[in-house]
């Protein structure tokens, strides 16, 4: 134990009269007798604390054998006691207040308890970390090696930016989401890493056309409220699924709902795999609806089907669209006019 740890020990000074700098300090806590059992501050710093917090009485050596404890009455050696475990209990709450003051309360009054029981700031903080108050607050930190995450104040400073990001995009109640900042943290999630989360969502779905938000939000049941749709990227099975290119799926639906075409989500999840992005969905589903007409007039069955496995590259399906579109090139290349018969225009005058 140091110097400091010392300072604050009230020594009852009816027992003892001068205390040099080479003497040796002893607790005799009650009922040990005359001559009993003294426990040197040297030996056992933990022990020393209990046996004061217990009622005990700190003497100097020269007094050891002297001492008498019943020349004292116990509430006089009480309230000595009592005055010295108070101050250091006061020392190290100071102790806790500057070191960690970002922690909970109930936290820092456990720190100062063990700091008083130790005089070692590093010893108090890891006992600390095993008491029920530190394990109310913090347990989803710990690993079950025993190792930490993170500390306290990475974790704290962490999850403001994960509330600060979400502020800047409309939420504003935390409640709900606080378990989950937690698991957040257990799975190591930066709050740099959540922003570049929230960031991808705001640019593939916000900042789109519209059927993109509206197809998120019914695909997750998400209330219209703004904010919503990025306080759900805290769910984890959310997160899961845009990691996994969810919103370049919705992307592409988005452009065939557009302009009137619908199908399942597989099926665009399907064409998205297969190589279709939102550019080219929005080329393929401009431009289905004309073909499929003229697949109609010119008595051809052009799908819908077709289309999408031709602009992903089926080989089949791009010869069927060739064809198409070479008889609907035809068509429009022919004149309108008279018929030639024999050599003759017979019917309309010819241009």
């Amino acid at each position: 134990m140091d110097s400091d740890f010392l300072q604050d020990w009230s020594i009852n000074s009816s027992l003892v009269s001068t205390v040099d700098g080479n003497e040796g300090l002893y607790v005799h806590t009650p009922g040990s007798g005359k001559g009993g059992t003294f426990i040197a501050f040297g030996n056992d710093g933990s022990a020393i604390a209990d046996a004061l917090i217990g009622g005990g009485v700190a003497i100097a050596e020269g007094l050891k054998n002297t001492y008498d404890p019943g020349a004292v009455s116990t509430e006089a050696a009480g309230a000595t006691t009592s005055v010295g475990t108070e101050n250091l209990l006061s020392e190290g709450t100071e102790v806790g207040k500057a070191l960690y003051g970002f922690l909970p309360e109930e936290v820092r009054e456990e720190y100062a308890r063990q700091w008083v029981k130790s005089g070692d700031r590093a010893v108090a903080l890891g006992a600390t970390r095993n008491t029920p108050a530190w394990n109310k607050h913090f347990e989803y930190l710990k690993r079950d090696d025993g190792s930490l995450v993170m500390d306290e104040l990475t974790a704290l400073s962490t999850v403001a930016t994960y509330k600060q990001t979400l502020s800047e995009v409309g939420v504003k109640d935390f409640t709900d989401y606080e378990s989950q900042f937690e698991k957040m943290i257990t799975d190591e999630v930066s709050g740099l890493e959540f922003q570049q989360r929230v960031d991808m969502v705001y640019a593939g779905v916000k900042d789109q056309i519209p059927e993109v938000e509206r197809l998120f939000r019914e695909r997750h049941n998400l209330p219209l409220d703004e904010g919503t749709i990025f306080g759900a990227l805290i769910n984890p099975d959310i997160q899961d699924k845009i990691l996994k290119g969810e919103i370049q799926t919705l992307q592409i639906q988005a452009e065939a709902a557009s302009r009137g075409f619908s199908g399942s989500f597989s099926r665009f999840e399907e064409l998205r795999k297969l190589g279709l992005n939102q550019e080219a969905a929005k080329g393929l589903y401009e431009t289905a609806g004309t073909l499929q007409s003229m697949g109609t007039r010119i008595g051809t069955d052009m799908t819908l089907a077709s289309l999408e496995q031709a602009a992903v590259g089926d080989i089949d399906a791009q010869n069927e669209l060739k064809l198409l579109q070479g008889q609907v090139s035809s068509l429009s290349s022919g004149k309108a006019g008279a018929a030639r018969k024999d050599g003759k225009y017979t019917g309309l005058v010819q241009d």
